[in-house]
This record gives C-alpha cells, sequence and structure tokens, in this order.
C-alpha cells in the first residue's frame, strides 16, 4: 500500500494516525471517578456491615439501596476499565447486604433479586469469594421461602467458587445439609455435615475478614445451628433427631454468648433458641420450649426469619400442649409479632 500512495498522502495518513493514537490514549483514561471514590464506597460497605445487627433493617436498607443507586450511576458514567471492574465489586457487596436485608424485612422476592445481582456483578468482575457471599444468601432465602430445591442449586454453585479452606466452604456445605432436611433426605444430611465438618476442621486458626470482622464465627454458627434446623426437619424421634438438635442447638447459642459483643447476631441467637425450644417440646419439655420462645420473641433483632421460625414453634406447642398457659401466652406473643408478608 505504502508503494501505491504519494509521499506526501502517506505523511499525512501517519500524521493523523498518530493523532488518533493520542486521542485513543486520552480516552482509555477518560473517567469521571473522583479521588477517593473508592475509599469512600469501602467505608460505606464497612459501615453497613457494623451496622447490620445493630440497626434497624429498614435504615440500613435506605442506606444501602442509595449507595447502590449511587454505584449504578458511576459504573454508567464515564470510567476506566478497571475501574469499571471495582466498580461491579462494589456493586455486588451492595446487592449482597440489600439480599439479607430483604430477606429480614420479609420480601423474598426482592431478596433473591439482589442476591441475583450480586452474584451477577461478582461473577464479571472475577471475584469467586464474593459470588460464594451472593449463593449463600440464596440458599437462606430460598430455604425460608420453602424452595429446599433451589436453596440446594444455590450452595452447590456457591461450593464450587468458595476457596476450600474459606468458611464459606463450611458454611455452603452445612446449607446444602438444610436443604437436603427440608428435602427429607437423611442420608445426604449426614453427608453434607460430614463434609462440612472435613472443611472446617482444616480452617486456618486466623480466619479471613470480611470487611472489619472474622468470618470464622459464621462457619461455627454453621456447625451448630444449621445441624439444629436440618435434624428437627428430619424430625424422626426414633433416630435421636430431636435429642441430637437439641445439643446443636445449645451448642450454637453458647457460641453466640461467647462472641465479643460487636460480633453477636441477635437474630442468629434467637433462631437457636427456637430450635432449642422446638427440640424440647418434641421431648417433653413444654414450659421451657415456651420461655424460650418468649425470649427468642424478645430480641433486639425481630427479623423475617425470627418470626417465621417462631410460627414453627407456636404450631408445635399447639399441637401437643394446647391447654398450658405458658403456651397461649406465646400464642398471644406470636399474634402480636407474626410476619406481615
Amino acid at each position: 500500500m505504502a508503494a501505491a500512495v504519494a509521499p506526501e498522502v502517506l505523511q499525512e495518513v501517519l500524521h493523523e494516525s498518530t493523532a488518533e493514537a493520542m486521542e485513543f490514549t486520552q480516552r482509555a483514561n477518560a473517567t469521571a471517578i473522583g479521588r477517593g471514590t473508592f475509599a469512600h464506597l469501602e467505608s460505606a460497605l464497612a459501615a453497613l456491615d457494623r451496622s447490620y445487627n445493630i440497626d434497624p433493617p429498614a435504615a440500613v436498607f435506605s442506606t444501602a439501596r442509595a449507595y447502590r443507586l449511587w454505584v449504578a450511576e458511576l459504573i454508567d458514567g464515564p470510567r476506566t476499565l478497571k475501574e469499571a471492574r471495582e466498580l461491579y465489586v462494589c456493586a455486588a457487596w451492595f446487592s449482597e447486604t440489600l439480599a439479607w436485608l430483604a430477606h429480614d424485612l420479609g420480601d423474598p422476592l426482592g431478596a433473591e433479586a439482589w442476591a441475583i445481582d450480586a452474584f451477577e456483578h461478582a461473577e464479571q468482575a472475577g471475584h469467586d469469594e464474593l459470588c460464594a457471599w451472593a449463593t449463600d444468601a440464596m440458599a437462606s432465602i430460598a430455604i425460608y421461602n420453602n424452595r429446599p430445591a433451589r436453596a440446594l442449586a444455590a450452595a452447590q454453585r456457591g461450593i464450587a467458587k468458595a476457596a476450600a479452606r474459606h468458611p464459606l466452604a463450611v458454611r455452603l456445605r452445612a446449607q446444602a445439609a438444610r436443604a437436603h432436611a427440608r428435602l427429607g433426605d437423611r442420608d445426604a444430611v449426614k453427608e453434607m455435615f460430614r463434609q462440612a465438618g472435613e472443611v472446617y476442621e482444616r480452617l486456618p486458626a486466623r480466619a479471613p475478614l470480611r470487611f472489619d470482622t472474622s468470618t470464622g464465627h459464621l462457619a461455627t454458627f454453621a456447625m451448630t445451628s444449621y445441624p439444629a434446623s436440618a435434624y428437627i426437619w428430619l424430625g424422626d424421634a426414633e433416630c435421636g433427631d430431636f435429642a441430637q438438635a437439641r445439643t446443636y442447638a445449645q451448642a450454637a447459642i453458647d457460641a453466640q454468648l461467647a462472641l465479643p459483643a460487636a460480633s453477636r447476631s441477635p437474630s442468629r441467637e434467637a433462631i437457636a433458641r427456637i430450635d432449642l425450644a422446638i427440640a424440647l417440646t418434641k421431648l417433653g419439655e413444654p414450659e421451657q420450649a415456651a420461655a424460650l420462645g418468649q425470649q427468642a420473641l424478645g430480641t433486639s433483632r425481630l427479623v423475617d426469619s425470627v418470626r417465621s421460625r417462631a410460627g414453627d414453634l407456636e404450631h408445635v406447642l399447639t399441637v401437643h400442649y394446647p391447654d398450658l398457659p405458658v403456651v397461649r401466652d406465646l400464642q398471644e406473643a406470636y399474634r402480636q409479632n407474626r410476619p406481615t408478608r
């Protein structure tokens, strides 16, 4: 081509191409992301994580949603490819938080939508750990929405993403066990808890952080509270399910009480108390069960999952001990606090 073009024309083309290259370079670095933007977003995510178990879910939801909308605007505006990936990661974290908050507020459809959004943005960013966090939320949301097959699929998807020595690898296997319990597959429940236990034993002494918080206690909770719920859902007195559920639920309560105040989860503790109460009801101790139910309903964080499990306890006590005064008191307390969705 060069031989067929006059020298002066070729020179002009080369000069133009140089200018084009410079313009392309400028475009590659064109951005509307101000200095400190990512530091601000990371600070906001850490603050939301700290306030999750303390502040009312509706207030935290509003704050998280405002930040998520801002991140969406930043993604749509001028930004570099590197910044786009970081924004996708931030978007996924905010959406994962919104998924849990919508779940707490009794909106399973919205919760699942936010969890899916978190997974998709995390996967686009190539962030496997964040994908696993999103599937953990998906699994819990599906469990409480009585969709165990969907919960199992989410847990299995997360297992493929979670690092082998991360607490999420324990938690997701325990999530799968809970889903199998809802499906009535006892052998699969035992196998998944066996796998979760093996992974738990191999976890490093120093657990990775989720923002400013250690994730180690999440694995401990999964190895105590999740088996308690699973054995209740299997529900065979002859197989000793309720005795095992009692042991695991008490261990979950003890583990929560042993944590520093900033790391404790009032809602997780309440659910463990309800699991213990259901097990005790089945084992013939309704008075203690009703007292535990009252304690759970008096939690400082009465979210939808606590209300849902309290409904299970109220039903079991009503079926077996309908005339006990303590049961009638619990019925009234539940009536005042039952889920509104």
